[in-house]
């Protein structure tokens, strides 16, 4: 088996190399890699591409990772589709991991609107009052505001860090992680603008979530194994609760209050308070990482990437419910809105898989196309949305037949 030596390059620069010889080899294909240091930040590079890999310590004092190349090239290297977000009438916006951002009318029967207006777009969040999305663009370490009608740029402010997992509170509150620099950016409405801070919260920030009465953000913090509680209205930290090792992905419950983390590097969930109390933590899966809630707040799901499984838990407790296997590397993981079915895309695969909540029966396994990421549902029928970002196309799922009725470019 070939042996990538890397020893002698700093962690990003190794990620690098390691990434662009994973991409050039064919599916199937096996390799070593030796490296220094297996530092947070690189492990998380290689989480976040989708680099599975077996660590082990070596006699020297560095490490070897072995890696199998999956069917899709490393995630982000492609500039396909990624994620996509969906509003109450049914309308779809996607970005792609390139410069474009679309706009799909409801049903997607017409040709999408699109504009260029990132150089590298990662996630986006929609605020359906104000007709406004927010494109994170971590090439340019920025966020871009764009009119969700017209797709016309309205602002874009600084967001240090590589910014990719924006979200908006319900006051129109605009915030972001930055993962490289330890950061979070908030941007606030302002009477005739708006006005941008940047925080630190502590090593790794990932993907957080709103609290529900709206004034808060918890953000894990993947380098320092803690959820941390900052205050929407003036960035001062409110608290901080130890999660699991490597927490990454944060899912509320608003109504009971409660924040469900999943924590990568142990393969746990845990389940804490807004108040900051943590009331459970459960073994989930090899990097464990999307998490999801039902809409009836009682069941957790978890997608594990390195496991290719979903854990199922019942909130109250966390006690394990069901296992289920997915497709190679389950990056995507949503609930319908009617709560009755969930969708696991994956990243490494060109299939989707759905199951039906409550009874964990698989109900079809689907051929959506290569490289499935995230999944946008309309509010009434069947018909949900995967972005396929090596394809790049969106494919249109009708959840009853599970069949895919169309693809948008």
């Amino acid at each position: 088996m070939e042996t990538l030596d890397c020893r002698k390059l700093p962690g990003f620069e190794a990620a690098r190399a390691i990434t662009d010889h994973f991409n050039k080899l064919a599916p199937g294909a096996r390799f070593a890699a030796l490296i220094g240091d297996y530092a947070m930040g690189l492990r998380g590079w290689l989480l976040e591409a989708g680099l599975r890999h077996r660590a082990a310590a070596t006699p020297e004092g560095g490490w070897r990772l072995d890696f199998t190349r999956g069917l899709s090239a490393a995630q982000g290297s492609m500039p396909g589709l990624h994620h996509l977000v969906a509003d109450a009438e049914g309308t779809v916006w996607a970005c792609q991991r390139g410069p474009l951002v679309a706009r799909i009318e409801p049903g997607g029967k017409s040709r999408p609107r699109s504009a260029a207006v990132t150089r590298k777009g990662s996630h986006i969040a929609l605020d359906a009052t104000a007709r406004r999305l927010v494109i994170a663009d971590p090439e340019l370490d920025r966020l871009v505001a764009v009119d969700a009608d017209t797709l016309a740029v309205q602002a874009h402010w600084p967001a240090p860090g590589g910014p990719q997992l924006p979200l908006i509170s319900p006051e129109g509150i605009i915030c972001v992680t930055g993962h490289v620099t330890g950061t979070l950016t908030i941007v606030r409405p302002q009477a005739g603008g708006f006005a941008e801070q940047t925080i630190e919260v502590g090593p790794g920030p990932h993907d957080p979530a709103v609290s529900a009465d709206g004034a808060a953000v918890f953000v894990p913090c993947m380098g320092g194994d803690e959820v941390v509680k900052v205050a929407l209205a003036d960035g001062r930290i409110l608290g901080r609760t130890r999660a699991g090792h490597g927490p990454s992905h944060a899912k509320a419950d608003h109504r009971r209050r409660r924040l469900y983390v999943a924590n990568s590097w142990d393969g746990t969930v845990t389940a804490m308070s807004e108040d900051g109390v943590a009331l459970a933590r459960a073994p989930s899966g090899g990097w464990a990482h999307a998490v999801e809630v039902t809409s009836d707040g009682q069941w957790v799901l978890v997608a594990n990437f390195l496991d290719d499984t979903v854990t199922v838990f019942a909130a109250d407790g966390l006690t394990p419910a069901a296992r289920l296997e997915t497709e190679a590397y389950p990056h995507g993981l949503d609930v319908a809105r009617d709560g009755k079915r969930f969708v696991v895309t994956g990243f490494a695969a060109d299939h989707a898989r759905i199951f039906e909540v409550g009874s964990w029966r698989l109900l079809a396994r689907v051929e959506v196309g290569r490289g499935g990421s995230h999944t946008a549902f309309a509010p009434e029928g069947d018909l949900a949305f995967v972005a396929c970002s090596v394809d790049d196309h969106l494919a249109a799922l009708d959840l009853a037949a599970g069949t895919v009725t169309a693809r948008v470019t």
